[in-house]
């Protein structure tokens, strides 16, 4: 039986995201009313940014009705399977996001390009799959009616098992980005040091740095699931990683933006190769 003083902990951790997303969005409300109206037409980068930005609130609005309000069971259902869904939204467009800002860093290789798609798409159907997966009404019917049963904490120990592998899978792909950015750093570390000089504030914010918070997040929801769900803490951050999730995948585009403003010229004239000029042997002459 999950205590009292448990209780209220999980409560709070279930309503204090909400603070959270509140403030991070007033502090960046300037960047965003910025982004649109200099953006064109919409592409997939926008309508990524307008799920992780804004989807939150449907997660955060759906855990804390299940956490604080009495209901029926079908509307138990409907209510997780809307919170599912939507930290699926969250996930699959934080690491889009994250996604298209590393291929803005391999421009030049189609190769790194190609094997960071591919790893993406593995990544979003493994977490489409294990997501899927946890809303279905066999599982959800043991979270919505939770009893000290053997067989219904089997249930709800395999559900949060699930929940558990789509972080995993996120956690891999943010892995992956952290990795082969670094790489990238090495990279042009033997090759240029004067360019790397000019876009190491682009690569750690745009890229390293975004990509390891994004991984401690998921290695933290990863422990949070792992632990027992008999002592109620099973999965207590889980409101987080989404919150979070938004949170960062609204700053990579901020960043990404910025850094596209600040560095659009040096990067046009460090791919830009002049022919020398040869001074005519008539010219030379009357010289």
């Amino acid at each position: 039986m999950v205590l009292l003083h448990t209780q209220q902990t999980i409560k709070y951790f279930r309503v204090a995201p909400a603070a959270v997303w509140a403030l991070d969005y007033c502090l960046t409300l300037e960047h965003e009313v910025r982004l649109f109206s200099k953006m064109g037409r919409w592409n997939i980068t926008t309508v990524m940014f307008i799920v992780a930005r804004y989807v939150p609130i449907v997660w955060i609005i759906s855990e804390i009705y299940v956490t604080l309000g009495p209901q029926s069971l079908q509307m138990c259902l409907t209510t997780y399977r809307t919170a599912g869904v939507s930290l699926l939204l969250i996930m699959l467009a934080a690491e889009g996001l994250l996604l298209m800002r590393t291929l803005a860093l391999w421009h030049d290789n189609r190769k790194i390009r190609r094997l960071l798609s591919a790893i993406y798409l593995v990544t979003a159907i493994s977490t489409i799959t294990c997501i899927a997966n946890s809303i279905t009404d066999h599982l959800l019917e043991s979270a919505c009616v939770p009893t000290t049963a053997p067989s219904d904490l089997e249930i709800v120990t395999r559900l949060e098992r699930l929940i558990m592998g789509g972080f995993v899978s996120m956690a891999f792909f943010e892995l992956t980005v952290a990795a082969i950015t670094v790489y990238h750093s090495m990279h042009l570390r033997s090759v240029d040091m004067h360019n790397l000089r000019k876009i190491a504030p682009t690569l750690s914010k745009g890229s390293l740095v975004y990509a390891l918070s994004l991984f401690a997040i998921s290695i933290a929801n990863i422990v949070s699931f792992s632990l027992p769900v008999s002592n109620g803490y099973s999965g207590i951050i889980d409101v987080f990683q989404g919150v979070l999730h938004g949170v960062i995948a609204s700053r990579i585009l901020f960043d990404l933006r910025d850094a596209d403003q600040r560095n659009k010229d040096i990067f046009c004239l460090s791919d830009l190769q002049f022919e020398p000029h040869r001074i005519s042997t008539a010219t030379s002459g009357n010289v």
